[in-house]
């Protein structure tokens, strides 16, 4: 019986050396037909390897249709939702048929310049779609501050990418470090560069007057070349597919909130491929080099100044807020920030209202109304007009439609407006397009619309509200307060 060692160094002998058949079988004490029977057959083949099982196999048919839906995704965030579904291997198995699922992504070489301790962080916008707020899209802005040395991230989500946002971006990220880096390294943003002509820029004035304020120092990084902020680019990436892909959100707050934790949670607890460290641990040697916070706040907010319309209003962003009617044709400054909008005049503030992300809509205090129509008892109308058609797109046409038939206006909008208080904005803005899309026009039509609406949910009709004949009684909406604390009881 002769091994597969024997048979290959008889075929070697022979077949190569030239060695003959007797000799070859007295060498290693065989049968002169066994040589021939090794020489005649062709070279063994090789046995396949019988696969091996893995750890991923049950999870593979997962991993294919979410690297099929989101290419980008990363490896690191399948683990961490494979962990979810019971898988118990590691990052490297993962890797390795991740790579075979899609194809390898090209590589550059550059070369990586560290800065000293408290020296550098570099700040960038990115584009992350946009979100939908009410009837109104808005452009998604992710804001990212990377310390270069510590590799510690901050990162918020902006509606817009104003000067005013920008430098509360900026205070927000300094408030998260402790401290502020000698120096900012930015691309050539409006909101830093207005101008670059080789070596020499040209920094935006307003910028600089909250640079000198917090004592940081800003440079431009060179036009058309990324790399020099890479930290930050890399950064930027690093939210798109680690946070933002593949996930939803209600709102920009649950954005904000999100990638508040992320931040702290992930992003600055995970061992960086660089330093192989953690950004967190590192950031409490970094803090004790950066310069302290200003005692006193810079002021971020964003101001306007505007006249008083007749209406007794101004506007903001396509929005309009409502001021004491005694302010009209008067000049105010409007103070917004990303919650809040001040009507101030002479020092003093006339008005404040929440914020309106959304577009074209009236924003009204009921006391600066409530003045008017005491004035002005044929103002009712006009005002439930403009609530209305201010809900939706479909809401405004709905009422032009109704307007070239034969339909008391007046009426109609009296009765709609009834049905708004009854069943809310939602329910009613759904009606009202479905109306206008069947081509039905009338209160009672919008009513039935609405009602199947509710009944295809489970709903049913909502009790109907207490008509006391005194106006000043049934214009007052309450809003319903929260009963879950009565489970506590």
């Amino acid at each position: 019986m002769t091994t597969p060692e024997i048979e290959a160094e008889i075929r070697r002998l022979v077949l190569r050396d030239g060695w003959t058949v007797g000799t070859t079988a007295r060498r290693f004490g065989v049968h002169h037909s066994v040589v021939r029977r090794v020489t005649r057959e062709s070279a063994p083949l090789i046995t396949p390897l019988q696969p091996t099982k893995s750890i991923l196999d049950a999870f593979k048919p997962y991993v294919v249709e979410r690297v099929s839906a989101y290419p980008e995704l990363t490896a690191r965030r399948l683990l961490e939702e494979l962990k979810e579904r019971g898988y118990t291997g590691g990052i490297a198995t993962l890797r390795r048929f991740v790579t075979k699922v899609r194809a390898p992504r090209l590589r550059k070489a550059y070369l990586r310049i560290e800065t000293d301790i408290g020296e550098q962080a570099q700040v960038d916008w990115g584009s992350f779609g946009q979100l939908r707020i009410g009837n109104t899209s808005r452009p998604l802005s992710c804001f990212a501050m990377v310390l270069s040395w510590s590799r510690a991230l901050f990162v918020d989500f902006s509606l817009d990418q104003r000067m005013d946002s920008f430098m509360r971006m900026h205070e927000r990220a300094f408030a998260f470090f402790g401290g502020v880096p000698r120096k900012l390294l930015y691309d050539n943003l409006k909101s830093v560069v207005l101008h670059h002509v080789g070596t020499t820029v040209q920094f935006n004035p307003t910028f600089l007057g909250f640079a000198g304020h917090h004592l940081f120092e800003t440079v431009a990084a060179p036009v058309r070349y990324p790399q020099a902020k890479g930290r930050v680019e890399g950064a930027i990436k690093y939210v798109r597919h680690s946070f933002f892909y593949g996930r939803s959100f209600k709102d920009i707050d649950d954005i904000r909130d999100a990638a508040r934790s992320w931040c702290q949670e992930t992003a600055n607890q995970r061992l960086h491929a660089t330093t192989r460290e953690r950004p967190a641990e590192r950031l409490l040697i970094e803090r004790m080099r950066l310069h302290a916070l200003p005692e006193h706040r810079y002021d971020t907010d964003r101001v306007e100044p505007m006249i008083v319309s007749k209406e007794a209003r101004v506007a903001l962003d396509t929005n309009a807020y409502s001021v004491p009617p005694q302010y009209v044709g008067k000049s105010v400054h409007v103070r917004a920030n990303d919650s809040t909008v001040r009507i101030v005049c002479d020092n003093e503030v006339i008005a404040e209202h929440a914020r309106s992300w959304q577009r074209r809509r009236f924003i009204e205090d009921t006391k600066h109304t409530d003045a008017i129509a005491a004035h002005r008892p044929g103002a009712h109308a006009p005002r439930r007009r403009d609530r209305i058609a201010s809900i939706s797109v479909e809401c405004r046409l709905y009422l032009q439609e109704v307007s070239k038939r034969r339909i008391s206006l007046d009426n109609e909008i009296r009765k709609l407006d009834r049905l708004l208080r009854l069943y809310g904005e939602h329910d009613f803005a759904v009606g009202l397009a479905a109306a206008l899309a069947s081509r039905t026009f009338g209160a009672r039509y919008v009513r039935t619309l609405i009602d199947q609406q509710r009944f295809a949910r489970g709903l049913g009709e909502p009790p109907e509200p207490i008509i006391t004949g005194n106006r000043a009684a049934d214009d007052i909406t309450v809003e319903p307060h929260d009963l879950g604390g009565y489970d506590d009881l």
